[in-house]
């Protein structure tokens, strides 16, 4: 992992497509937790953004099961994953 690949909170998954890379990682904060997503993209200034923030551990998981659909379908692979 580069510096520039390092994200805050704990990184849930990694994918990535032609080079690109995305990292997902979940922050607690009050009143639940945040999902970010940060884009790598060789060459250009890492991009995070705030995809959801989660009241419930189990809307969590059914968003996150939807995320890894939405990628694969784009061509994205995995890289790793938290594991437990």
């Amino acid at each position: 992992m580069t510096e520039k690949e390092r994200t805050p909170g704990g990184e849930v998954f990694r994918y990535s497509r032609d080079g690109d890379v995305r990292i997902y990682s979940l922050r607690v904060v009050a009143g639940g937790t945040e999902l970010w997503r940060v884009t790598v993209v060789p060459g250009e200034p890492d991009s995070a953004l705030l995809e959801e923030h989660f009241n419930s551990a189990e809307v969590a998981g059914q968003y996150f099961e939807e995320i890894e659909r939405a990628l694969i379908a784009g061509g994205w692979r995995e890289v790793s994953r938290f594991r437990t």
